[in-house]
């Protein structure tokens, strides 16, 4: 039984901080739950934002993840267009921007992350969009009617799922990408490879290994300029260059390293003070590392929240997956990795359905990426979580269940 005079107060309504409300009451927490967010729509699933509600295919309504009266049969209080002044670690008290101070008795940073800007020329002209919330989703579909060429800079999973998106609307796309190939920074070179020719095949025009330096046009974006000098007409510009954790409150008090550094309890460095979703680190098979994705703000917020109610802890240890749907691919990635040794490739590329491994030395896996393969995403999660070799040899026979791969000492 908790205290009904007790306060928590949570700071971010997205997906880590609503799914962290869920779960105190659902383990009976009696206190107060003040949630809080600058954001002035009530909570409301993001992953669609560049899928299906691009495309039209879902509404508001359908991505809204509580209404108010849920909200009020949870007894949650949402204090939403406000942001946090001050916090007062010590006497555990936060100042809100208008003027409210509310005092707590543990608070869970769920703050998310902030977009990276471009700061170029002609960044402020009408057209040029970043999305991230519902207003950006809303602004850039309300235009679509009266755009035919659209730019996207940066070829991340925002970028290639925009990209699908406006494919289906029959826009022509130009994706840019100033590494080499998409995505091989968490998927490999040969990946890339696969991604990049993926797009290409769909109509894309993709230009890599080069930078977008400025946009062009009156008061309408009308073009992009490169470092190398090519032009692309275009009526708008999304950009997608990657995100900053948002940790400015108690950055002076808290252990930072990209994101709040949290145990695997979710215990920030201040007593009372956690920490989930996208603006913590924390710590999984060794190593601290930070994960963006929808299915570890849910997982890492519920832990969280009932760790902060006492009683017998539970260490964080899901294994992270995120999954992009682009043209007629399911791609989902387990693990997290990006030092492997080996990688295996389970099934053919050319039939749009395979998994494809990261091993490390010892010849455990580390990752997995499956596409159009969701029957083994079981296997495979326990696989990674079980941490124990497998023999290279036989992951590429099809024949042979994944279980059966492990390798097993001989007395």
């Amino acid at each position: 039984m908790t205290n009904s005079a007790e306060t928590i107060m949570i700071i971010g309504a997205g997906i880590a901080g609503i799914h962290a409300a869920e779960a105190l009451r659902n383990e009976e927490y009696e206190g107060r739950i003040v949630l809080i967010d600058r954001d002035t729509e009530l909570p409301y699933d993001r992953p669609p934002l560049s899928k299906e509600f691009m495309l039209g295919e879902s509404t508001e309504t359908d991505i809204a993840l509580h209404t108010q009266e849920n909200l009020e049969e949870l007894q949650i209080d949402l204090k939403l267009g406000v942001e946090i002044v001050l916090i007062d670690s010590e006497k555990q008290s936060a100042v809100l921007s208008d003027g409210e101070t509310i005092n707590w008795d543990k608070l869970l940073l769920t703050t998310g992350s902030s977009l990276r800007r471009l700061p170029i020329q002609g960044s402020d002209l009408e057209g040029v969009h970043y999305l991230k919330t519902l207003s950006d989703a809303k602004a850039i579909r309300g235009n679509l009617d009266d755009i035919q060429q659209i730019a996207i800079v940066g070829a991340g999973f925002i970028g290639a799922e925009l990209a699908s998106s406006f494919k289906k609307l029959g826009k022509e796309v130009t994706l840019l990408e100033r590494a080499p190939l998409p995505l091989a920074h968490i998927l490999g070179d040969e990946m890339g490879e696969y991604f990049l020719q993926m797009h290409q095949a769909e109509g894309v025009e993709a230009i890599m290994e080069d930078t977008v330096v400025q946009f062009n046009g009156e008061t309408q974006v009308e073009e992009v300029l490169t470092e190398k000098g090519k032009t692309i007409p275009c009526q708008a510009v999304i950009v997608g260059v990657g995100v900053i954790p948002n940790t400015a409150l108690l950055d002076k008090e808290l252990q930072i390293d990209r994101g709040y550094i949290v145990n695997e309890f979710g215990e920030t460095s201040l007593p009372n003070v956690y920490a989930a979703g996208d603006c913590a680190m924390w710590p999984f098979l060794g190593n601290n590392i930070h994960i963006e994705h929808w299915d570890h703000a849910i997982n890492h917020g519920k832990c969280v929240a009932k760790n902060m109610l006492g009683g017998e802890q539970t260490s964080y240890s899901t294994v992270p997956y995120f999954w992009s749907d682009q043209y007629d691919y399911r791609l989902q990635y387990f693990g997290h990795t990006k030092n492997w040794e080996t990688t295996v490739l389970r099934g053919n590329v050319e039939d749009k359905e395979f998994s494809y491994f990261y091993l490390n030395k010892s010849n455990v896996i580390e990752a997995a990426l499956l596409v159009n393969q969701p029957k083994n995403a079981l296997a495979v999660r326990r696989l990674i979580n079980q941490q124990k070799p497998v023999v290279p040899e036989l992951l590429p026979n099809t024949d042979i269940k994944l279980k059966e791969c492990m390798y097993v000492e001989v007395d």
